[in-house]
């Protein structure tokens, strides 16, 4: 359609067959799905596997070695030249499986990031995934939306949108409904919203214009270039660290290869190839990826708990978190909300136990409710829709308890047609709907009790409607602090008339009316108290956290005595403020504060934000949870913003660096353990890497200086690092993390993976290996074919040794990690193919073609009587440096 904006409503509803009522049919909807296609932008593709496959040969020490196997070839060593050329084919193969399989896992995560919209089809409310929308639909759009279409609007309740994705303007753009002139730039489209652009606040209705690549955010994106994939941190220090080792081992192979030339048995050719494969082998360049892999397998494991990581950054500090802020409603608490208790006409009602109340033909008490649960239908958004009950939790609850007492709610909201809305905001904390009765107007106004109380002047006792006292005002405070002790939310209502002042409906505020004149001189009602209980993992969770170092602080908008009464239950500490009192402090005041505070009640986002800056100007790694759009920049504030998966906007869900699918606190909590886990993990992988490198270096390296003959040959490092490198190193990255990792302290966990005790700890281990490896050397050097077997052997075999003396390190069960075993099983058993199987390539054994020759039975005892003792050695070693366990300072607990 061209120009939606300069038509009405009512045309763009009639060309594109919209029902405003019921919007559009099923079928048709079907129809244009297959002749629009889904509503979403082509991304960027991921890499092509042929390019990635390639990719794996492009590194400049890779093509020297191939080079000079080559002309080592055409030189007559064409056996060497086919095994060099074959093992580097293998490790290219390897190589890629493994960056294909990181590849596909991070496009997998990135699919599950998906976004759902509320519409109208066939006359009812539901909500559907954004990528089945088309051209037609009657969309509904609320607070913290991303828009997902571009669409014309019908009805605009205070609609607001930022539109800095499209124009760059970060103002909020307030929008209206009427029809506009020809030629009007996008920015000035003010009755239209666009795919990508945000909801800021307040409630709209419109009609799908334009889905996927054709709305104007698809039409920028054809154009956009492809973006580079992201670098974590942790990947950067190791490339650093990497590239330094890289150095040092370029110029320990320089010399290797000049004393082969000009001192040993080689010539230019095999002294070259024997130098850069040493390189190829040593140099750690895949230590980033290695990061990558450790953190993809670990994402994969978090999706099984329920967590979703958008940022693999926040997989790397999850593990350091210290202090978790988290919101109350439906994260410590089940976020299903039922309304236990009434307050009207000075007396508390139990709506679950009181006799009559859920009879709709009983008179008595359940006149006196009536009017006070319609109003909770009347001043809410959610709404029923085949059977259920599509909204927000607390409106459902509001919504559920008429519903029981009988009240019809499709007849109520048909007889009082909504004409505007002041929207709730966490700032006002209150809603106020206006309503058409019969040929004046019903205000009906929901929200805290100290904020709607502010805004009576009247209160209707018994049918009566009188001035309100302060002695009223004290009974009605009163109650809603016994309510709130009670662990119940609490919302009051209030409402009143108001004479019809002609004008256009959908805009805020109609001609003749200001919003204070809406929301004042209202009649005070009543009172409901809602009951959502602590999830019943809940207070488990805490003392896990407790005993891990980390402080839990619940952030809530609710009552202070409601935040107490659940914090208390769950087992946080209520050393607690209000949002007002924290108003009151100073910067300096709230920094001397802020340690001892664990309940914040009445808070605001900007609060939030606060709180966030105090923690972290105290060296604290801050997790923050939030699920609406003003929780963003404490999202993005925060070390790691949590966004909830259930009840979240689109916005906070953008901010976030994990969604918690099933908003529960106890994934927060898990998803913590797992990062503990990763780093840990991330370690053993650098440690068995590096430690193993060093010490080939170093074997080649001393043999060298002291005039030895090579005692590994070029296809046999080549060998090392195919079987070692691959599967065993990358098992590391599928260990379970140790029983009693949440008992160490966070501060273990934000120490550098490479430190100086680190280095100390490789550097002494990978020593040790190379004098065991050179002394079996030196024993039988003079045999050299037997001796370079031994060596080559006793590598493989060592750098085995090694990742099991790594685990033990950590304490873990030996058989834990079925697929490490296996991988080692398969390093094994590829070291005897080449040992033993009888098998032969163009005439010549597997023998012959390795340089090697079968190993006897005194041979393999000396070889696993000295890994024994290698095994023994490291195991005193790390135990001189152990895990810390325990808690070495008092947890600042909750």
């Amino acid at each position: 359609m061209e120009k939606a904006f300069v038509k009405t409503p009512e045309e763009v509803g009639k060309e594109l067959q919209t029902d405003f009522k019921n919007g559009l049919s099923s079928s048709l909807a079907k129809e244009r799905l297959q002749k629009y296609g889904s509503n979403e932008l082509k991304e960027k593709k991921g890499k092509n596997p042929l390019i990635l496959f390639f990719s794996e040969f492009t590194d400049f020490l890779v093509l020297i070695l191939i080079a000079a196997a080559l002309v080592s070839f055409f030189l007559g060593e064409k056996i060497d030249a086919f095994m060099i050329i074959a093992i580097v084919l293998l490790n290219g193969i390897v190589g890629f499986i493994q960056e294909y399989r990181v590849e596909k896992a991070i496009q997998s995560l990135k699919k599950l990031v998906t976004s759902n919209t509320k519409l109208y089809r066939d006359g009812h409310l539901m909500q559907i995934s954004s990528k089945e929308l088309v051209p037609g639909d009657l969309v509904v759009l609320e607070e913290g939306q991303k828009v997902p279409a571009d669409i014309r609007l019908t009805q605009s309740f205070s609609l607001t949108t930022i539109e800095a994705a499209l124009t760059g303007e970060s103002t909020p753009v307030s929008k209206i409904t009427d029809s506009l002139k020809d030629e009007v730039s996008i920015a000035d489209q003010k009755n239209m919203v666009f795919s990508g652009t945000v909801v800021s606040s307040g409630k709209g209705l419109g009609i799908v214009i334009y889905t996927g690549m054709n709305t104007e955010i698809g039409k920028i994106a054809k154009m956009v270039t492809n973006e580079t994939d992201p670098v974590t941190p942790m990947q950067q220090k190791l490339d650093h660290l990497g590239s330094v080792i890289g150095k040092i081992v370029l110029a320990v192979a320089t010399v290797v290869a000049l004393e082969e030339i000009f001192f040993g048995e080689q010539n230019f050719i095999q002294a070259l190839i024997s130098a850069v494969a040493l390189a190829v082998a040593a140099i750690p360049e895949g230590l980033p990826a290695v990061v990558t892999i450790s953190l993809a397998l670990g994402t994969r494991r978090l999706l099984k708990q329920n967590a979703l990581i958008r940022n693999l950054p926040a997989a790397e500090t999850l593990g350091s978190t210290d202090v978790i802020c988290c919101d109350k409603t439906g994260t410590l608490t089940e976020g299903m909300m039922s309304v236990r208790k009434a307050y009207i006409n000075g007396q508390i009602i139990d709506l679950q136990d009181t006799p009559g109340v859920k009879s709709p033909n009983t008179p008595g008490v359940n006149e006196e409710i009536r009017k006070l649960l319609e109003m909770g239908i009347l001043a809410s958004n959610a709404r029923t829709s085949n059977g259920k009950i599509i909204g927000d939790a607390t409106e459902a609850a509001l919504i559920q308890i008429a519903l029981d007492t009988g009240i019809n709610h499709d007849e109520l909201i048909n007889k009082y047609p909504r004409v505007t809305e002041i929207p709730f905001s966490s700032s006002r904390k209150m809603m106020t709907t206006v309503l058409k009765a019969g040929e004046n107007m019903l205000v009906t106004s929901k929200g805290a009790t100290e904020i709607l109380l502010d805004k009576c002047t009247r209160i209707e006792k018994k049918g009566e409607v009188v001035n309100i006292t302060d002695k009223d005002r004290e009974e009605i405070m009163k109650i809603n602090e016994q309510m709130a002790k009670n662990a119940l939310r609490v919302l009051a209502f209030a409402y009143k008339g108001l004479a019809h002042p002609g004008g256009e409906k959908n805009t805020i505020t109609p001609p003749g009316w200001s919003q204070d004149d809406i929301e004042s001189d209202l009649i005070f009602l009543g009172l409901q108290g809602m009951m959502d209980p602590p999830r019943t993992e809940v207070k488990i969770a805490i003392k896990q956290c407790t005993d891990a170092g980390i402080r839990v602080i619940m952030i809530t908008g609710d009552h202070l005595l409601t935040a107490k009464s659940i914090a208390s239950e769950i087992g946080i500490q209520d050393n607690s403020i209000t949002g007002l009192e924290l108003d009151k402090l100073s910067d300096e005041q709230f920094q001397k504060e802020v340690e001892e505070i664990n309940v914040y009640a009445r808070v605001n986002p900007e609060h939030k934000i606060r709180i966030i800056k105090a923690l972290k100007s105290l060296n604290h790694q801050v997790a923050m949870t939030g699920d609406g759009v003003n929780d963003a920049p404490a999202l993005k504030a925060a070390d790691i913003g949590i966004a909830m998966g259930i009840t979240g906007t689109d916005v906070s869900k953008e901010s976030s660096d994990i969604i918690l699918l099933d908003d529960k606190f106890n994934t927060i909590v898990e998803a913590v353990r797992e990062g503990r886990g990763i780093y840990e993990n991330i370690r053993k992988f650098v440690n068995y890497l590096l430690s193993s490198n060093i010490m080939e270096v170093l074997v080649i390296f001393i043999a060298v200086m002291v005039g030895w003959p090579l005692p590994l040959l070029p296809i046999h490092l080549l060998w090392i690092n195919l079987v070692t490198d691959g599967l065993p190193a990358i098992a590391l990255g599928v260990d379970p993390g140790r029983s009693d990792i949440m008992s160490s302290q966070p501060s273990r966990f934000r120490e550098e993976i490479v430190n100086g005790k680190f280095i100390r700890t490789m550097v002494l281990i990978s020593s040790m290996l190379t004098v065991a490896i050179l002394g079996i050397f030196g024993f039988s050097k003079e045999n050299l074919m037997h001796g370079q077997t031994l060596v080559f052997t006793a590598v493989v075999l060592y750098e085995m040794i090694r990742i099991i003396a790594i685990r033990s390190e950590y304490h873990l069960p030996l058989f834990s990690n079925k697929f490490l075993w296996f991988a080692i099983s398969v390093s094994i058993i590829l070291q005897l193919f080449v040992l033993y199987l009888p098998i032969s390539v163009s005439g010549n054994s597997l023998q012959e073609l390795f340089k090697v020759q079968p190993l006897g039975l005194i041979d393999w005892i000396m070889l696993l009587g000295v890994g024994f003792i290698l095994l023994l050695v490291m195991k005193i070693i790390t135990n001189l440096t152990p895990i810390k366990s325990g808690l070495t300072q008092k947890s600042a607990v909750v």
